[in-house]
């Protein structure tokens, strides 16, 4: 039976691997209440997944975070972002200008990423963009690199009760496992998304709130270079 996993803003799930789950129910797993706050082992965690896993996927591929809440991206210029270790030290973040988190070496020790009580309710995604695309023009391999981040992130923070389901995603293929479908979010609701790639050409699946699409992360017929491209309503 294929499972359906949501790429969701919620940094600390996996995409979510629920059975049974439909392809057009929630576009979104939200997880309200308290004020953002991350662990930087999860951002060392993307760090070395995406450096190990660039020349392969992304060699021009950049790495940065994106702030949401819901299903809405939330720009991180004047979010007051900082990083703080447990002694109340602060250090400031680099933000670019299309409001994405940036990060260069992290400091030794235990430090969060937080933001001021405004921030209830928000999360942290990783995305990778090679030069060249934008979110309306995405590389696969873009794609693909940035699930294995999302995990390796989940898999820094998972619980003692979600290791098991974490390593029964890796034990099937994980990320190119074809009995998975990875729903992305995106900002504006979707006329259509297609795949294309050396005389291959895919229309992907929308959920029903036309809010995510269907990455062909398994599709073997395509390769890294293989373009996603969205087009809003």
């Amino acid at each position: 039976m294929r499972m359906v996993a949501l790429v969701s803003a919620t940094i600390v799930a996996a995409p979510v691997m629920a059975q049974d789950v439909e392809p057009d129910g929630p576009d979104i797993v939200v997880v309200a209440g308290k004020p953002l706050r991350v662990d930087a082992k999860l951002l060392r965690a993307a760090q070395r997944r995406f450096a190990e896993d660039r020349p392969s996927y992304a060699p021009q591929g950049t790495l940065r975070f994106e702030l949401w809440r819901g299903a809405s991206r939330v720009s991180a210029s004047g979010a007051g972002l900082a990083l703080t270790d447990e002694g109340g030290r602060q250090l400031p973040v680099t933000v670019d200008g299309d409001g994405r988190v940036a990060f260069a070496a992290l400091p030794a020790g235990r430090w969060f990423l937080t933001a001021p009580a405004q921030s209830q309710g928000m999360h942290l995604r990783p995305i990778i963009l090679s030069s060249g695309t934008s979110i309306e023009d995405r590389r696969l391999g873009d794609l693909r690199a940035q699930c294995r981040v999302l995990v390796s992130m989940a898999k820094a923070d998972a619980s003692l009760l979600a290791v098991p389901l974490i390593g029964m995603f890796d034990a099937i293929g994980g990320c190119l496992s074809r009995r998975f479908g990875f729903y992305h979010l995106v900002e504006h609701p979707l006329a259509s998304a297609t795949a294309t790639g050396a005389g291959v050409t895919r229309t992907l699946r929308l959920s029903a709130k036309r809010t995510s699409y269907e990455a062909p992360l398994s599709d073997r017929t395509l390769t890294n270079e293989a373009r996603v491209r969205l087009a809003y309503r």
